[in-house]
């Protein structure tokens, strides 16, 4: 017989062997051997905290693109528009040239998406501007002025393909802005010269394109007017055209009015028209014709060598049909300055005889209208050898002789007066 403790370590084995088969994992392993294997569901994984607001504080905007741009101490910083998540920011580099950084602000520090290096010289940041494309795709540009002028470099914040990009320039000398959405390069216009009328200016409107290209899709030229107005007042048409609608009216109503004597409202509108466009040869033609008839040939005078000049010097400058040069000038052929443009030199000639050079008054007419001449190579030479008014008459009144031989039935009349007018000079 067994005896007490041997009978009760058998029972303690008993009960540990039995627990041990009542235990679930041996079981559910070799079961689940057996099942198909269950698809897990997705990893939970930490969200990024979403971006805040951009700030509208300068100081905030300004301090979070030094953080986020290397070297961050003296950045300059300029918003593309109120309430933008980016600003530009531009840093002078030690060796010479600068940084321009697009900076996200929407997290504190800033967050640099977009670095692009400059080696030439020193550059100031002016301006910034978004401009979009027709699928709305932001372009964020800075107005930067360097060693080479202007130019307005940014980042085209394309989905597909975001890319650092320049706009294209047409003259040396011009400048960046925008408006209604799309690009302003404008430059100003020597033409006419003061204190003949206010400096003018010329431009073209460029917008980026949805592949990334630029298109020119309006354009004007010798504007005085200021030009967010005439945007605005030119609505859909565009400013070329409204250039050219608006001067044509006002000449219309300008030759009724010296039509029915009224001289000074047919000149206010003539020198609107010529505000609207200096360029155009009509109002300056009609402005000088009245002025000379009543007497005034020392304001007469500029204006008729304006417009002799603006028919030939005012087509080189900016006219469609003609490729650009690399001087930001349209190449015009000599065939397209036809005989038509020639009736002002007469007009002019007709003034010029009775300019007296030894008043203070006729001697500034006289400059200026030398000047005016100088402007192109087609008018300079006619000026040139010609000391005083008459000698400058016979030149022009040759000129148009010279002009209108192969057309001189049609020229009959006037040429008949030139001579006549020729053989009365000295």
């Amino acid at each position: 017989m067994l005896g007490p403790r041997l009978l009760i370590l058998f029972a303690a084995w008993i009960v540990a062997c039995g627990a041990s088969a009542r235990q679930p994992g041996f079981e559910e392993e070799a079961t689940s051997r057996r099942r198909p294997p269950v698809a897990q569901g997705p990893v939970p994984v930490a969200t990024p905290r979403a971006p805040e607001p951009p700030p509208r504080d300068p100081a905030v905007r300004l301090e979070r693109a030094r953080r986020a741009l290397p070297l961050g101490e003296g950045t300059v910083v300029r918003d593309p528009e109120v309430g933008s998540p980016y600003v530009l920011a531009l840093r002078a580099l030690s060796g010479g040239g600068a940084l321009l950084g697009l900076v996200d602000v929407r997290v504190a520090p800033g967050v640099l998406i977009g670095r692009h290096d400059f080696t030439l010289g020193p550059m100031a940041l002016t301006d910034a501007f978004v401009l979009r494309t027709s699928t709305g795709e932001p372009a964020i540009l800075a107005a930067l002025d360097g060693v080479d002028g202007a130019s307005a470099c940014g980042w085209w914040l394309s989905a597909r393909h975001p890319r650092f990009l320049c706009a294209p320039k047409v003259a040396r000398d011009s400048d960046f802005d925008q408006v209604g959405g799309v690009l302003l390069e404008s430059w100003e216009t020597d033409f006419p010269p003061p204190p003949l009328a206010e400096p003018t200016r010329t431009g073209r409107m460029i917008r980026l394109t949805p592949a990334g290209r630029w298109a020119e899709i309006d354009g004007f030229r010798c504007l005085g007017r200021p030009l967010a107005e005439v945007v605005e007042e030119a609505g859909s048409r565009g400013v070329r055209r409204w250039q050219r609608d608006m001067v044509g009216r006002l000449v219309r109503v300008a030759r009724h009015q010296s039509d029915t004597f009224h001289d000074e409202r047919a000149e206010a509108l003539l020198e609107d028209a010529i505000a609207v466009d200096a360029c155009d040869a009509g109002p300056w033609r009609l402005l000088g014709r009245l002025r000379f008839q009543s007497g005034q040939t020392e304001s007469a005078t500029p204006a008729l060598a304006a417009a002799a000049a603006a028919n030939i010097y005012c087509t080189e400058i900016l006219s469609d049909g003609f490729p650009l040069t690399a001087s930001g000038k349209y190449a015009v052929p000599t065939d397209a300055l036809d005989s038509h443009e020639a009736a002002p030199l007469v007009d002019l000639a007709d003034a010029v005889v009775g300019l007296d050079v030894s008043t203070p008054a006729g001697t500034e007419a006289w400059d200026t209208t030398r000047v005016l001449l100088a402007r192109s190579s087609a008018t300079r030479r006619l000026a040139e050898g010609a000391p005083g008014p008459k000698a400058l008459a016979r030149s022009l009144y040759l000129a148009y002789l010279e002009r209108t031989a192969e057309s001189a039935d049609r020229h009959r009349t006037r040429r008949r007066r030139v001579e006549q007018q020729l053989q009365l000079l000295p």
